[in-house]
């Protein structure tokens, strides 16, 4: 079974992205478009990566960290964003990010990053 990853971003066309790069590497991903939903998911599934935005709607990216290293402590977490201010990121990797990636970053910096923590994906 091929390792799955939840992207929580509330940009429609960011997401996209992501989804598309991560899936075109082989790995399973399923889409949030808040933090809110993104736990709502997370409740009744599992995931073995998460790639939340900092900046979102409805409980942001360093709430949805904070949930998931209580929660779910065993599961990987790529903190995003777009923002100038690397100390959000910082916040992020402090609150328990697994690793930070400053937007915009390209579709080979995303896969390496997510093959460093997850390995190759699987095939199933």
């Amino acid at each position: 079974m091929s390792q799955s990853i939840l992207v929580a971003e509330d940009n429609d066309q960011v997401r996209g992205i992501i989804r598309q790069t991560l899936e075109n590497a082989g790995y399973d991903v399923c889409e949030a478009t808040n933090g809110e939903e993104a736990i709502r998911v997370l409740r009744s599934t599992p995931f073995d990566l998460v790639v939340t935005d900092i900046l979102m709607p409805e409980r942001d990216g360093l709430e949805t960290i904070m949930y998931l290293r209580k929660q779910l402590p065993e599961v990987a977490i790529i903190a995003i964003s777009g923002l100038e201010n690397r100390l959000i990121l910082d916040n992020a990797k402090g609150l328990g990010a697994t690793r930070i990636l400053a937007k915009p970053f390209s579709p080979s910096d995303l896969q390496s990053l997510v093959a460093e923590l997850l390995g190759p994906p699987s095939t199933g």
